[in-house]
């Protein structure tokens, strides 16, 4: 690895312009990293150095000179937060030089690199001021949307049918919803949620290569990729035998983990209830029938509708409701706490024909009453498809949090450890292929 693949690749990871809090940052890359560097002649210590590297490089510095003569003119507080070493002449912190910070990189491992970001990124994704800060910017954002030009209305409104006591039902085939409890289909909770699921990685099997199995977990706000694990093939090893180190170093402290059923088992409920204090939040589906019965047996034709929302949106009218009750005894799951009958009604256009569908998963959760409420849940259930978003984009050149520094990692990381990658994928990869093609023809002599 060299400086400057590790500066592009935490720029891309970290984004410019907002930099990690310095102590979280220095302490994850003392943990994980190891100096290879010979002992004779070390004036700064390996994790203060990448630590400067790292800050610089998120805060937008192209280079290690333009990270060094930056660093430089630091005060002795961030200085000292980064660990930088006291200089025996001055008695002051002093940050590295330009030539450390080039050869810093050299004896970096990728996938060492790659664990201590996203553990540094973990304490501040799972930091409840997040989820905080993007509740208020959505409620910013509607604001404005009230402000601005009303635009026509989508053809799917004409299928809205309301009744006289004010209850509505956006398609004659969706169930009416009333006002009361129906919220804002993008509720940010209050509460973090991280949502773990694996698949094998999109594309990795390209160019004879043999298909790779991660699973990861991410955050349901903003999205964020805080860990994840190759999924072994050898032996009895799967998803659920890496569920737990996968989150045990994580600071999970009150959050809710979501996923799907593979993982709803009874010893990770207890790992999560017991170990990691922790909240789980389920599906139920025909793996365990007997749960499945138990629960489809509640009395949910009499219990109404808790929370609902209701949308139009991508071409789709959506209609999603909760309904909520208390948990019957004898699940085996650890605190298990309330019930859930999550229902989704989707309507669509398909050759100038309105299709509906409809679904009902049954899910159970250890967050009580006091806990939570059921607008939260239905937000924590759909903030699950964070992840699954991520397995569905494919940005073959730039997935990884280290594509330009260890070639394996390009067919190891799921596509949103890097900010460019989202809607603008092709964007990336075209972009990729441009400059390749561009060094391709300057080795060569031919092209600028």
């Amino acid at each position: 690895m060299d400086a400057s693949s590790l500066i592009e690749a935490v720029r891309r990871h970290l984004g410019g312009g907002k930099a990690p809090e310095p102590g979280v940052l220095r302490r994850a890359l003392a943990a994980r990293l190891t100096d290879r560097r010979k002992r004779r002649g070390i004036r700064h210590e390996l994790a203060p150095a990448v630590s400067v590297l790292v800050a610089g490089a998120a805060c937008g510095y192209r280079g290690p000179l333009a990270i060094a003569e930056a660093a430089a003119g630091w005060d002795q507080e961030l200085l000292a937060a980064h660990g930088c070493r006291v200089s025996p002449a001055t008695g002051l912190r002093v940050a590295p030089s330009a030539r450390t910070l080039y050869r810093v990189p050299e004896g970096l491992d990728a996938d060492e690199l790659e664990a201590a970001l996203t553990a540094a990124l973990a304490d501040a994704a799972l930091d409840p001021r997040v989820t905080a800060a993007a509740a208020a910017k959505r409620q910013e954002e509607a604001g404005k949307n009230d402000t601005r030009r009303k635009r026509k209305p989508p053809a799917a409104e004409k299928l809205r049918e309301e009744r006289e006591d004010g209850w509505f039902r956006p398609h004659p085939l969706h169930p009416w919803l009333d006002p009361a409890v129906t919220g804002d289909p993008g509720h940010i909770p209050a509460r973090p949620g991280v949502a773990v699921d694996g698949k094998e990685r999109k594309g990795a099997k390209a160019g004879g290569n043999k298909k790779v199995h991660l699973l990861a977990a991410v955050t349901h706000t903003p999205g964020i990729v805080i860990a994840q694990d190759k999924v072994a093939k050898s032996g009895k090893a799967n998803e659920i035998t890496h569920f737990k180190p996968l989150l045990e170093p994580l600071p999970l402290e009150q959050a809710v983990v979501t996923s799907d059923a593979m993982q709803a088992n009874r010893d990770n409920a207890g790992f999560l209830r017991k170990i990691k204090n922790a909240h789980y939040l389920w599906p139920v589906l025909g793996n365990q029938p007997i749960l499945n019965e138990q629960l489809n047996a509640l009395p949910w034709d009499g219990t109404p509708v808790a929370a609902a929302t209701s949308e139009i949106t991508r071409g789709r009218i959506e209609t999603r409701t909760v309904r909520v009750l208390p948990c019957p005894a004898g699940t085996g799951f650890q605190d298990a706490r309330q019930a859930l009958l999550i229902e989704r009604y989707t309507t669509y256009k398909k050759k100038g024909q309105w299709h509906t569908r409809a679904e009902a998963v049954l899910y159970l959760t250890s967050l009580a009453e006091d806990d939570t409420t059921p607008e939260d849940l239905l937000a924590h259930v759909r903030g699950h498809w964070r992840v699954e978003h991520a397995h569905w984009l494919r940005s073959p050149r730039v997935p990884s949090l280290l594509h330009d520094v260890a070639p394996d990692a390009q067919r190891r990381a799921f596509c949103n450890t890097s900010p460019w990658c989202g809607a603008r994928c092709r964007c990336c990869s075209e972009a990729w292929l441009s400059r390749t093609r561009h060094m391709r023809n300057t080795s060569h002599g031919g092209g600028g």
